[in-house]
């Protein structure tokens, strides 16, 4: 094995495998390796821990002789000791590291009841085993949009998705907040998925409620505001009843539309 820390690189490094975790993402087992390290110097050493803390995704991995990365890891461990003179640089500094394999999602395409969407961009996370969806596609409509809006008419919230590549489980999840952009005949959307038990944990039930209750104020506020104009063009007989109410009609005809173009930017790269 070939390891590469930062830019020192450690040839033919033995190691221990420990038994390592199962990914909640795929199902197969994370690797996790022991290695001891000798240094000498106090300044080799603090290089070496400083490149330990680097955050850095390919600060740490395994490379073939070519120097092409096969696995990228993280430190889930580290302690060292040293006998002797700290300052001298002839001191011998014993570090044993434990690595964590950090896993690569490599995503085919993403099934949303039955429809195939290609991420250009994926992430995931669990929290309390949930999964969560962070995925950005472009396509040539506005088939998400067009996803969404029968999703509210239909008054469905959830719906059968597969990330084909990384699992072929069939998670129930709904769509968080999406955010989209149009460039000429493209279509880009920055989509959210939430798994369905996220809904049922009952601490994260409450997860929302500043925004919420921000937007609450705010439609408050407006819906008022509307009120009172029509109350006052009614009052200056601007405008009829019936044309007020031909008005709502319309608006109510629109309402999901326009909730969909609250969240059109210009471009969510």
């Amino acid at each position: 094995m070939i390891l590469k820390l930062g830019d020192l690189k450690f040839e033919k490094i033995e190691f221990i495998r420990l038994p390592g975790n199962i990914s909640k993402s795929t199902g197969k087992e994370i690797e996790k390796i022991s290695l001891n390290i000798k240094l000498r110097g106090n300044k080799l050493k603090d290089k070496f821990l400083n490149i330990l803390k680097d955050k850095d995704k390919d600060n740490i991995c395994s490379i073939d002789e070519k120097g092409k990365i096969i696995k990228r890891y993280k430190v889930s461990n580290n302690s060292w000791n040293y006998t002797g003179n700290i300052t001298d640089e002839n001191t011998i500094f014993n570090h044993k590291i434990e690595l964590s394999e950090i896993e690569e999602l490599k995503i085919e395409k993403l099934i949303i009841e039955g429809k195939e969407f290609y991420p250009y961009e994926y992430s995931e996370d669990f929290y309390d085993d949930t999964l969560r969806i962070d995925a950005k596609v472009k396509i040539s409509s506005d088939e998400i949009n067009k996803m969404i809006i029968e999703k509210i008419k239909k008054n469905e919230i959830y719906f059968p998705v597969i990330r084909k590549g990384v699992s072929d489980e069939e998670k129930l999840m709904r769509f968080g907040t999406i955010f989209w952009s149009k460039n000429n005949d493209d279509y880009k959307y920055d989509i959210v998925l939430v798994e369905k038990k996220y809904d049922e944990i009952e601490r994260f039930k409450n997860n929302f409620n500043i925004k919420n209750s921000n937007v609450d104020h705010l439609v408050a506020y407006i819906s008022n505001y509307l009120d009172e104009i029509t109350k006052l063009l009614i009052n200056k007989k601007i405008l009829s009843n019936k044309e007020i109410e031909t008005i709502e009609n319309k608006s109510k005809e629109k309402e999901i539309e326009k909730i969909i173009d609250l969240y059109k930017v210009d471009d969510i790269d």
